[in-house]
C-alpha cells in the first residue's frame, strides 16, 4: 500500500493559525461580554435578597420579581379564564379614589376592574376581608349604591403573634401598621363603611351570613388562609347567590394551589375563573 502524503504549505499554515486565533479570540470575547453581565447581575442580586431585604423599595422590586417570574416558570394557570369584557357593559360610569399604589395594595388595572365589578353588581352589602390601607374600601364605598354597607376586616396588630394559622413573614409590615383603614378615613364615604378587627379565621361571621352581595378576599396569603377564608366567604352570600373576588391568582403560589383545590374538589367554587390579564379569581353564584 502506497499513502500519498500532502504537504501543507507554509502560508497555509499560517493563515489556518490566524483562523485559530481569530476564533479563540472571538470566544474570548463573547466569554467576557457574558461575565461582565453575569458578575454585576450576581452581585446586585445577593445584595438585593441579603440586605437589600431590610429596605422599603428593594422589597417592592423583589415582589415586582416575583410576580414577573414566578406565573412564568413556577406555576399553571388551572383554573379556566374569563376575560373582563364578558363580565361587564362596554360602558360603565367609575369613581376612582386614592390610585396612587403603595407595596400591598392592587395595582392600578385591577382597581379599575374591581370597580367594574361593583357597579355592574350593585351590592348593597360587601364584605372585605384584609382593609389593610383602606384604599379598596373606599373604592367600594364610592362605587355601590348610596345606602350600601361595606364591612371590612383587619387584623390588629396586637393579634400579630396570636393568629390560628401561621402568617407569611412577608405579610407582618401590612399588619404591623398603626391604624386601618387611613385611606378611607375622613372622606365622605366612611358613613358607608364599617371596620371589623380580628383574626379571619376565628372571627364569628354569623351576624353576616347569607346578608352579602359582594365578598372581596385579600387578607393573608397562606394556604390555610385563603381556604378558610374562601370557606367562610361562601356562606355570607345572600340566598346562595352573589359575587365572590379573590386577589393574587395566580401569582402567589399558595393562593393557587388553594383556589386550585376549591375549584376542583367543592362544588361550590367549581365556577371559579381566572380574569385574563389580573391576579383575581372571580366567582358568581346565581
Amino acid at each position: 500500500m502506497v499513502r500519498k502524503i500532502t504537504e501543507i504549505s507554509t502560508e497555509d499554515q499560517l493563515m489556518s493559525y490566524a483562523s485559530d486565533e481569530y476564533h479563540k479570540q472571538a470566544l474570548y470575547k463573547k466569554i467576557w461580554n457574558i461575565l461582565g453581565f453575569l458578575i454585576p447581575t450576581v452581585g446586585s442580586c445577593l445584595y438585593l435578597f441579603t440586605i437589600g431585604i431590610f429596605r422599603k423599595r428593594y422589597r417592592e422590586l423583589i415582589y415586582s420579581i416575583w410576580t414577573l417570574v414566578h406565573p412564568q416558570i413556577f406555576t399553571k394557570k388551572y383554573v379556566p379564564q374569563v376575560e373582563i369584557t364578558s363580565l361587564v357593559p362596554n360602558e360603565v360610569l367609575l369613581r376612582l379614589y386614592e390610585q396612587a399604589k403603595i407595596t400591598a395594595n392592587i395595582n392600578f388595572e385591577e382597581l379599575f376592574v374591581l370597580v367594574e365589578l361593583l357597579q355592574i353588581n350593585q351590592p348593597t352589602a360587601c364584605f372585605e376581608i384584609g382593609t389593610f390601607d383602606g384604599r379598596t374600601t373606599l373604592n367600594m364605598a364610592a362605587n355601590t349604591p348610596d345606602d350600601a354597607v361595606i364591612y371590612t376586616l383587619d387584623l390588629p396588630r396586637e393579634q400579630v403573634e396570636n393568629t390560628k394559622f401561621s402568617l407569611d413573614p412577608f405579610e407582618r409590615f401590612a399588619i404591623m401598621k398603626e391604624t386601618s383603614g387611613t385611606r378611607y378615613r375622613g372622606t365622605k364615604w366612611e358613613r358607608k363603611i364599617q371596620q371589623l378587627y380580628g383574626d379571619s379565621a376565628t372571627f364569628d361571621f354569623t351576624s353576616y351570613q347569607g346578608k352579602i352581595d359582594f365578598v372581596f378576599i385579600d387578607g393573608s396569603h397562606t394556604y390555610e388562609y385563603v381556604l378558610s377564608d374562601s370557606r367562610n366567604a361562601i356562606t355570607l352570600l345572600r340566598d346562595g347567590k352573589g359575587a365572590i373576588l379573590w386577589h393574587d391568582y395566580p401569582d402567589t403560589s399558595s393562593v393557587l394551589r388553594a383556589i386550585n383545590y376549591l375549584q376542583a374538589s367543592d362544588s361550590r367554587f367549581a365556577g371559579i375563573r381566572h380574569i385574563v390579564g389580573t391576579r383575581f379569581a372571580y366567582l358568581i353564584c346565581e
